[in-house]
């Protein structure tokens, strides 16, 4: 009896060794800032987001959102209303993708992501899948995070030096106060002063579109507490109109 539970502890120990962790973005023994870097993302679908993304290029966007999941879901049936009434009228190109973290984004902007194109605009919203402690092994300080949501910035800029950038401040996360959403907001404050030192560049906090008096998030708006459902996205949308619009005629 006791080798058979020997051996099952030995099965159970192997299995265990083998099993799936979390995703760690490839990030094992990275030494400096993993937010600064390009990685690109894992899996095949992914990579077929990316490509299916380059080919939409044709159009000639006015306007391109780079992002996560945030935006890929905007590709949603019941975001139709949104892009009939805001983003049709720009062509837009939706360059989001789900679970891309800042180094995921710098790997796709270093990889046909901006090439060919001249839009006026790119609405920038990215960042919260760094503070993401459940999915991913690394999790940026707000320091970190924001280089590279500034290394974002200096490529776009590089690329496509015609085009204004709107950074959008990173949404609020949970249905109560936690330290993910405490390291979003520490990082807004850091990157809300990029306008200051690159006049192409437009910050806004949308925050308080998606939380209550209290500041705890508006279910109604966003069921998980993290991503904004169709009604949250026209808020978000009716939110940033009147900047994106006016940035399409800046000189």
């Amino acid at each position: 009896m006791k080798k058979r539970i020997g051996v099952v502890l030995l099965i159970s120990v192997v299995l265990w060794s083998c099993s799936p962790k979390k995703n760690n973005n490839k990030n094992e023994g990275v030494v400096g800032n993993l937010a600064t870097m390009s990685v690109q993302g894992e899996g095949a679908w992914w990579l077929a987001r990316h490509e299916a993304i380059l080919s939409n290029l044709k159009k000639n966007p006015e306007l391109i959102l780079l992002g996560n999941s945030i935006f890929h879901s905007l590709d949603n049936e019941d975001r139709t209303p949104v892009w009939e009434r805001y983003l049709n009228k720009y062509s837009t190109v939706n360059m989001g993708i789900s679970g891309d973290r800042t180094e995921n984004l710098i790997w796709r902007l270093n990889n046909g992501l901006l090439e060919d194109i001249n839009p006026k605009v790119a609405v920038l919203l990215i960042g919260t899948n760094n503070t993401d402690g459940n999915h991913y092994l690394t999790i940026s300080t707000p320091e970190e995070l924001a280089d590279g949501i500034s290394t974002i910035c200096e490529i776009v800029t590089e690329k496509l030096p015609n085009t204004k950038i709107v950074i959008m401040g990173i949404l609020p996360y949970g249905y109560k106060p936690n330290h993910r959403n405490t390291v979003n907001k520490e990082t807004n404050a850091l990157i809300s002063k990029f306008p200051k030192k690159n006049k192409n560049l437009t910050y806004i906090d949308i925050s308080s579109t998606f939380t209550d008096s209290l500041g705890n998030v508006k279910r109604v708006l966003m069921p998980d507490y993290l991503h904004p459902n169709a009604e949250g996205h026209m808020q978000m949308f009716t939110a940033l109109d009147s900047i994106i619009s006016g940035l399409m005629v800046a000189k």
